[in-house]
């Protein structure tokens, strides 16, 4: 059975395996690493069931993390929910709240530390709360040993509660790294639908940003600039596009059968790219702008919009530039010599992009150090990209297929009560933050993307991001 013929199923983790094994001959795809997985609405009860399997005594100390965000499912407070639930099992459970002295918790090296001395010599950690908290508690198990771990999702917010990486903060720049799998996620139906309307409809941009991310990673495989790309892991996903469009204004209205299609979607999200080895398969440029915004917060000590917001927004300009890309590139009026420029000479466009924000120079060590990666390596496949224009006519109407028009993704995000617009974030961006974000958002590490390409073909520069911009603003979005 193929991902076309049936709808992937996140809760069969075994039908999965068996549908990946199948598209999968080579064996390129990693293992998919989780146990188990209950979306419904009662998935919060097999709680203590899920923690017995894995630690094989009701005796066993769990160490319940949280964040300090009240989570309420129905009259009770959720956080209490999971330890009297435990408690009842037979376990011995302390509480640890993670990032209690901060208006906001972020998963930067104090938030894991203090996760890593919670969870020492836990015979099994359930952590409930954000993905946050849930990539902190990924890597803070994963440097303690493994301990067991079971992740109860509070939000249809993002699709990282199911991968095995964490998106981490260094030295103020947005990386991701290799974490773990959840041995158990629960995702509670109920929970998910009493979540405030901005984190769901976040995890809705998140998710439809399947019609811009895979494009970038495909073009990334044709160009020589990434290894990794797999088509099954993306159809998996792709099979719940149409649903979540068509069901904007369910998921607006918070009806549960449309919050589970979306919860289903990001769940998938999550799978395949931890079995494909890299978030690229559905983060592109729209994730990149995010990131920017974020560092750029978090450098000027502002509150964080939703990262699934901010993707959601910057989605519409991405689609615009693949719009562009494909109907006005002619491969003929390439000068290639000039889409290879030397390290001497983007070392100064990438430290300047970020020396307003960080007068430190840190930031711009770090992006440096992994832009100049992706220099290397574009270099190294300098035939690569000449195949590419010579077979352009069949690489563009493979790449027109991934791609949604600005009006289709737009209308999904006004249906679903998302921001389409940057200026109805909260906060809102700045004009002057979203041109500076989406204008250098290539600069930042070491992914491939149409931003790259754009910007070496020489048409990336600050007329065009106002064309892009403009472009979103015509079909609902822009600033």
């Amino acid at each position: 059975m193929t991902f076309e013929e049936k709808l992937a199923d996140p809760t069969d983790l075994d039908g999965l395996r068996e549908a990946l094994r199948a598209a999968d001959p080579e064996g390129r795809l990693a293992p998919l690493g989780m146990g188990r997985i209950e979306i419904g609405p009662d998935a919060s009860g097999f709680l203590p069931e899920a923690v017995l399997e894995l630690v094989g005594d009701e005796g066993g100390r769990v160490v319940l993390v949280t964040d300090a965000t009240p989570i309420r499912r129905g009259s009770e407070d959720l956080k209490e929910m999971a330890g009297r639930l435990l408690r009842e099992a037979g376990f011995t459970v302390e509480r640890a709240v993670v990032g209690a002295g901060h208006d906001e918790l972020h998963a930067d090296e104090e938030a894991i530390a203090e996760a890593e001395a919670a969870v020492a010599g836990a015979d099994c950690v359930v952590v409930v709360g954000s993905g946050t908290i849930s990539d902190v508690c990924k890597v803070a198990t994963a440097q303690t040993g493994g301990t067991p771990l079971v992740v109860v999702q509070t939000a249809a917010s993002v699709n990282g509660y199911s991968d095995d990486v964490s998106v981490l903060l260094k030295s103020g720049v947005k990386r991701t790294v290799p974490s773990r799998w959840p041995d158990v996620l629960l995702a509670d139906l109920p929970t998910l639908a009493e979540a405030p309307h901005a984190m769901n409809a976040a995890g809705y941009g998140d998710a439809i940003a399947m019609y811009t991310g895979p494009a970038d990673w495909y073009l990334a495989s044709l160009v020589g600039m990434d290894d990794s790309y797999h088509p099954a892991p993306i159809e998996m996903v792709l099979g719940y596009g149409p649903d979540l469009v068509e069901s904007a204004g369910a998921v607006r209205r918070h009806e549960p059968e449309a919050l589970e299609k979306l919860v289903r979607a990001l769940t998938l999200g999550g799978i395949a790219a931890g079995v494909t080895g890299t978030t690229a398969c559905l983060s592109g440029t729209e994730h990149l702008v995010s990131h920017l915004l974020d560092m750029n917060a978090g450098q000027k000590g502002l509150p964080f919009a939703f990262h699934g917001a901010q993707v959601g927004v910057a989605m519409l300009p991405v689609a615009a530039a693949w719009e562009v890309l494909l109907a006005e590139f002619d491969p003929s009026t390439v000068d290639v010599g000039a889409c290879f420029p030397e390290p001497e000479a983007m070392e100064p466009v990438v430290r300047e992009a970020f020396a307003g924000i960080d007068p430190t120079g840190a930031m711009s060590d770090e992006c440096w150090g992994d832009y100049n990666k992706k220099l290397v390596r574009w270099r190294e496949n300098r035939e690569t990209f000449e195949a590419f224009l010579n077979d352009w006519p069949r690489h563009r109407a493979e790449l027109k297929e991934m791609v949604a028009p600005p009006e289709k993704l737009a209308g999904a995000l006004t249906g679903a009560g998302a921001p389409a617009r940057f200026g109805e974030l909260d906060p809102p961006a700045s004009p002057e933050v979203v041109r500076w974000a989406l204008g250098n958002c290539h600069l930042m590490r070491n992914r491939f993307t149409v931003a790259d390409l754009l910007f070496f073909l020489g048409w990336w520069d600050d007329a065009f991001v106002e064309r892009l911009l403009d472009r979103a603003r015509s079909a609902g979005g822009g600033l």
